[in-house]
């Protein structure tokens, strides 16, 4: 009775007859113990959690009460007992019922939020310690850096990030790996949920540079990957120089050190390299495939439109044709190299772009995700862009394309998306593809007329000037395969692919 002061006095009574009712020598529960981790679980928004917690040895849990709880035992946030779960404080926590005859009495969160970050506490009946556990949320969404000028003609290189807890740590180096943050100011705010949006200012002189930002959590290094943007701006004020922007997101231990030096000559000799092998063949010729498309959908005698009509037309079902979604495939299909086109999406407010395997499900509902064969991103409420990577990830676009340029790298497992005019990258799936992968296009539902506008598939090599910037795309995205390479080589392994599982209901094209 003295292992648990916090009970009332009908419980200690309820304990007592559960012991003399069972026989039990007391002294037979110091011979177990309950095992849990060694360290804080780290996890991430929207993931399922384990908080693991186990009888050693192996003891049937299935007679005991489970009561998992924060601050007070009497509110618990799950409580097992008499076989069954008789009290959640939400549907998204829950035990695995199988296991506990295993002794497993492991905690499941499922779709984490900032408002689970806790220290979670375990008690058994029977036992006398409560451990403790930790859920530590580690966010952060993908950084950006962008370009401005003040009055004085002074560039301006900023670096912004959105969505990260707890306060991440910037850097700013050098083309020489030299750390020029002194020279940069660092402010944070809180948004709506709580997290933080942290924005750094560099002022640079109108000379050749490269500028490298990172972004580091202080938190134990994750499976996340590292994202690479690079982008190269010039202008009538800035003629004679190139700047390359490279943004690193790393999540890795305070003490891991990761520092990309690149210097001088190294660096005109990568350019130089890479503009003499850039490959401009990897501009694709696509087309729409009729035989692919929704039966709303009508596709133009040349393949380069596709629109949404009121009507279903009377075509032949057939296992490619999507059935309920409006979605289409090009003709053409990848199994290696590299590969470029361009889709007009000006005048629309909704629109999903991207690839998609050979072997995806076209009938029925469709979950959009890498693990489902999908990498894609899309358009919503006419200014809500995001990367559906099993959940949508809001993309924060200063500008809205006009044009988005799709870059395959089949064999580097590289899907890349660009504002063709402006050039910016927007956002880069990395991944390993075993089948052939088509473009994947979807106008949507036309929305009242405010999203009648076809999709059209850009004519390419229209005149040099075009013809330039399809390359320049292709060559930024040749630096960002050669300066990964660089970190594969340099820091403690490659990156993975982020994902987490779960259909992305309605969020389609309603």
């Amino acid at each position: 009775l003295l292992c648990v002061p916090a009970m009332n006095l009908q419980m200690r009574w309820t304990l007592l007859i559960l012991l003399f009712l069972h026989n039990t020598d007391i002294s037979w529960a110091d011979s177990f113990i309950v095992v849990g981790p060694s360290k804080p679980v780290v996890t991430y928004v929207g993931e399922d959690v384990v908080l693991p917690a186990s009888l050693s040895p192996a003891l049937n849990a299935e007679a005991f009460e489970v009561r998992w709880f924060t601050t007070d035992i009497m509110t618990p946030e799950l409580l097992y007992a008499d076989h069954t779960i008789m009290q959640q404080s939400d549907t998204r926590r829950t035990l695995s019922i199988d296991n506990l005859k295993n002794g497993n009495v492991s905690l499941i969160i499922r779709n984490v939020r900032v408002s689970d970050d806790h220290l979670y506490r375990l008690f058994l009946l029977l036992f006398t310690d409560l451990p403790l556990f930790c859920v530590s949320l580690v966010l952060g969404a993908q950084p950006s850096i962008t370009m401005s000028s003040t009055e004085g003609q002074k560039t301006r290189l900023e670096c912004s990030a959105e969505k990260w807890n707890p306060q991440p740590e910037v850097t700013w180096r050098d083309m020489n790996g030299a750390d020029v943050t002194s020279q940069s100011t660092i402010k944070s705010e809180r948004d709506s949920e709580g997290l933080l949006r942290v924005s750094s200012v560099l002022p640079v002189k109108e000379e050749y540079n490269v500028f490298s930002c990172l972004v580091r959590s202080k938190a134990p290094k994750p499976d996340w990957p590292s994202e690479l943007n690079i982008y190269s701006t010039s202008s009538n004020r800035v003629s004679g120089w190139l700047v390359v922007f490279c943004v690193l997101l790393v999540l890795c231990l305070a003490v891991t050190p990761l520092l990309l030096f690149i210097n001088n000559s190294s660096l005109y000799s990568l350019l130089s390299s890479i503009e003499t092998n850039t490959r401009y063949d990897s501009i694709a010729d696509v087309t729409f495939d009729p035989e692919t498309a929704h039966p709303r959908l009508i596709v133009s005698e040349d393949g380069k439109e596709v629109r949404l009509t009121d009507t279903r037309q009377r075509v032949t079902d057939n296992p490619k044709r999507f059935d309920r979604w409006v979605n289409v495939l090009a003709r053409e299909g990848f199994t290696s190299g590299r590969h470029y086109w361009e889709v007009e999406v000006g005048g629309k407010t909704k629109w999903d772009l991207g690839v998609a395997r050979e072997s995806i499900n076209r009938k029925g509902d469709i979950t959009v995700s890498p693990r489902r064969g999908y990498w894609t991103v899309c358009l919503r409420n006419e200014n809500e862009y995001k990367a559906l990577i099993g959940r949508p990830l809001p993309l924060p676009l200063r500008v809205k394309p006009q044009t988005v340029g799709v870059f395959l790298d089949y064999d580097e497992g590289q899907v890349s998306f660009y504002n063709a005019q402006s050039r910016s990258h927007l956002y880069t799936f990395t991944d390993s593809f075993t089948e052939p992968l088509y473009p994947y296009f979807s106008p949507c539902l036309n929305d009242g007329g405010k999203n009648a506008a076809p999709l059209v598939i850009c004519p390419l090599n229209e005149n040099k000037e075009r013809q330039e910037l399809q390359k320049e795309i292709i060559k930024i995205s040749e630096v960002s395969s050669v300066i990964k390479w660089l970190l594969v080589n340099f820091s403690e392994g490659p990156p993975h692919s982020p994902e987490t599982p779960g259909r992305l209901g309605g969020q389609r094209c309603e």
